[in-house]
């Protein structure tokens, strides 16, 4: 395996994409789209895939991975000239991240429309979508190995894949399906992982199911790492008791924005509950929403309107947005990946945050294991006097 690091802090002399995609059309898109500069995980991976390699690239959510993938697949397509069958597969862990892609890919050739294949849409339209155009299919992994099982989706002619935030997909518990994906694929074909972070769990994967992978590192040097502040506070074991201390944190720090992550669909459900009696006005994301009711909301997220989501680990991908003041973890997930993924939702684009874990009895031993594999300290804050809630829940 060949690493290949790239600084932040760098600036080649061709630092434009000029020097990386060669089709006139691609680069006049991406002109008009006032996408100029390369960030480092693009400079990096592009040109790898171009030449043919297979890829592991790690960087930090909101570096430009999405770009650095669909680029080059793009490329490749409209060199191979008249495609008829699936050229690329695209594999996401949640569906907000699914269509994200689609849009990107859409954004820079309108005329290539990938299938969208995520739950909570309806198959049919999504079957559609495929026998209109399948060159570029990118989905979800329950949703896709449905439709290959149905035969619906036919993988021979496929030339590339990629598993984005390879990372997060298996933390969310994919690892088979998409072994079973992938394990669909022809023999020959180039696979690309984009990963936050390279764990035990994405290696075994990657040598399973990519040939001879070059590795693309974006280092972050300290002083352009995220400037977050991460808190952390003990609550005693009753119900209420997580919702009245995180009460307090919210009038106390009084965030623009705030993601609430909770580790199960129930516990959005309650916590919603539970700050509705204190007087706030959230909303929860899970995957009990349809899509339709999951992009409403997080369109209201993105605008201002809505200040407050309650979501599930589902919502650790897909949202891009810059401004994010407060990350909260309800419960605590003891796989650090998962707190870098939750808590990289703030401190983005040179902005400050805080992230605060609730620490109760039952979330002792994850806090402790957590707290091992960490590279970044947590500070224990006491939490600021509430008003009592006038009904108990």
């Amino acid at each position: 395996m060949t690493d290949v690091k790239t600084d932040t802090q760098e600036q080649p002399q061709q630092a434009c994409f000029s020097s990386l995609v060669k089709q006139p059309a691609i680069r006049a898109r991406l002109d008009e789209l006032k996408i100029v500069t390369p960030t480092p995980v693009q400079r990096g991976a592009i040109p790898v895939v171009l030449d043919g390699h297979d890829l592991i690239a790690q960087a930090q959510t909101g570096s430009g991975k999405t770009l650095a993938f669909v680029l080059p697949i793009l490329s490749k397509l409209l060199d191979a000239g008249n495609v008829r069958g699936t050229f690329a597969l695209i594999v996401c862990p949640t569906r907000e991240l699914a269509v994200q892609v689609k849009n990107v890919v859409m954004s820079v050739t309108p005329d290539v429309v990938p299938a969208c294949i995520i739950g909570g849409a309806k198959q049919s339209g999504q079957v559609r979508e495929l026998r209109a155009d399948p060159r570029i299919i990118v989905g979800t992994p329950g949703r896709l190995l449905d439709l290959i099982q149905q035969r619906e989706i036919d993988l021979r002619s496929c030339k590339m894949f990629v598993l984005d935030e390879a990372d997060e997909m298996l933390s969310m518990g994919f690892v088979e399906e998409v072994r079973s994906i992938l394990s669909k694929l022809p023999r020959e074909r180039q696979g690309l992982f984009f990963s936050a972070t390279i764990t035990p769990r994405v290696g075994s994967l990657a040598s399973s199911f990519l040939r001879d992978p070059q590795r693309v590192e974006c280092e972050v040097k300290p002083e352009t790492a995220p400037q977050i502040e991460h808190l952390f506070h003990r609550v005693d074991g009753s119900l209420i008791s997580k919702a009245t201390a995180l009460a307090g944190f919210l009038r106390d720090i009084k965030p623009r924005s705030t993601i609430v992550f909770c580790n199960t669909k129930s516990d959005t459900e309650l916590v919603e509950i539970m700050l509705r009696k204190r007087g706030f006005e959230p909303e929860r994301l899970n995957s009990d929403l349809t899509q339709k009711e999951r992009e409403q909301t997080m369109n209201r997220f993105r605008s201002g309107d809505l200040k407050l989501l309650i979501a599930t680990d589902v919502a650790a991908r897909g949202i891009d947005i810059q401004d994010i003041d407060l990350v909260v973890n309800y419960a605590i997930h003891e796989q650090a990946e998962t707190y870098v993924h939750r808590t990289g939702r703030t401190g983005r684009a040179g902005r400050s945050g805080t992230a605060l874990s609730l620490v109760g009895p039952q979330d002792f031993f994850a806090f402790n294991t957590l707290q091992k594999s960490l590279s970044v300290s947590l500070k224990e804050v006491q939490a600021p006097a509430v008003v009592p809630v006038a009904a108990s829940v």
